[in-house]
C-alpha cells in the first residue's frame, strides 16, 4: 500500500505545470512565427522599415520571462495564480500580435 507524500506530489504537479509551459510556449511561438512571416510579407509589400519586426520581437522574448515568473509563483505554493497568469499573458500575447498585425495590414 502506497503512503501519501506531500513531495513527491508537489514534484509530479510541477512536472505537469512544466509541461503546459511547454505546451503553451509552442502555441505561442506558432503564432510568433506566423506573425513574423506576415511581417516579413508586408515589409517587401509596403516597403516598412525594420521597426515593423519589434512588437513581434518584444513578445518572442518576453513571454519566456513571463513562464520563468509564474514557475517562481509555483514553486511558491501559487498554484492557481501561476496558471491563470501564465494562460491569461498567452491570451494577452497572441491577441496583441493579431491586432499589430490588423494594423500593419491596413496602411
Amino acid at each position: 500500500m502506497q503512503y501519501y507524500n506531500d513531495e513527491q506530489n508537489s514534484r509530479g504537479a510541477y512536472f505537469v505545470f512544466v509541461a503546459l509551459q511547454v505546451f503553451i510556449l509552442l502555441i505561442v511561438y506558432s503564432f510568433v512565427y506566423t506573425s513574423l512571416v506576415a511581417v516579413k510579407l508586408a515589409v517587401v509589400k509596403y516597403h516598412l522599415t525594420l521597426m515593423a519586426y519589434l512588437p513581434v520581437v518584444f513578445v518572442m522574448f518576453s513571454y519566456p520571462v513571463v513562464l520563468y515568473k509564474t514557475r517562481r509563483m509555483f514553486r511558491e505554493h501559487k498554484r492557481l495564480r501561476a496558471t491563470g497568469w501564465m494562460l491569461g499573458w498567452a491570451a494577452v500575447a497572441i491577441v496583441f500580435l493579431y491586432a499589430f498585425l490588423s494594423q500593419l495590414i491596413a496602411v
